[in-house]
């Protein structure tokens, strides 16, 4: 049985109950290790189930729904479950589309609608976006699209809730160290006919940090949003990318 669990630690999420989606991945995992460190009980979830990790596939509206009656009273969201796909638009199927407009977009409306209902006066939500959902890119129509319009659901809902005290932001990373960015780092190379280690070369060029970020450089923001240091912070869209897009 999958348990709320909270670090020794307590200082700017003491008290606070948090659900996390994407639980497993390199960033819904540190975001849940930081949560936890800052005093936040966590339920983690991620469509793989794990020791610590209750099962939750967002595209399914009873999973979601049975994650939040789980986690139940909840302060706090960080919704960071989605996928990535490259290639061509040319190349990319209406269903490979759809696929990814599934998981990352009507994913995230399921999430945003439970947590519409559920989250209590005082909490937060907040959206693990992308870069890509604020710049275009050649090779990432699908992913783009996907995340551009979990911007706009993040905004609206920001509106819809900022009057009964729940604040909504997202936050949009550039370039990630996970095992995700570097698989979909692979398939460019293959579609680019060049090798992995050119592709992240070429990205890291682009960044004036120097540096790709680190799961928890993006987790320390979702941190803050969820703290009473951004207590007036609503319908931002922060951008986390080492100065790439400035």
């Amino acid at each position: 049985m999958t348990t709320l669990a909270a670090s020794s630690a307590s200082d700017l999420l003491d008290g606070r109950r948090a659900l996390i989606t994407g639980a497993a991945g390199g960033i819904g995992a540190s975001v849940v290790t930081s949560f936890r460190a800052h005093g936040a009980e966590v339920l983690a979830t991620d469509l793989r189930a794990k020791s610590g990790i209750l099962s939750c596939d967002v595209t399914d509206e009873a999973s979601v729904a049975a994650a939040f009656a789980a986690a139940a009273p909840v302060d706090d969201v960080v919704h960071a479950a989605g996928i990535l796909t490259v290639g061509t638009a040319r190349d990319t199927t209406a269903e490979e589309f759809r696929r990814v407009l599934d998981t990352n977009l009507i994913g995230a409306f399921l999430v945003a609608r439970e947590a519409a209902k559920t989250v209590r006066s005082g909490g937060t939500v907040t959206f693990i976006v992308s870069q890509g959902g604020r710049k275009g890119g050649a090779g990432w129509a699908a992913y783009c699209a996907s995340k551009f319009g979990v911007i706009g659901l993040a905004e609206s809902l920001a509106q819809e809730l900022a009057a009964e005290g729940v604040r909504v932001n997202a936050v949009c990373p550039g370039t990630v160290d996970t095992p995700m960015s570097r698989a979909a780092m692979e398939r460019l190379a293959a579609v680019r006919k060049t090798t992995p280690a050119l592709i992240a070369e070429g990205y890291r060029a682009g960044i004036p940090s120097g540096r790709f970020a680190q799961p928890s450089d993006v987790a320390g923001v979702c941190v803050f949003l969820a703290s009473s240091l951004a207590a007036y912070v609503v319908g931002a869209s922060i951008v986390v990318d080492g100065g790439e897009l400035s």
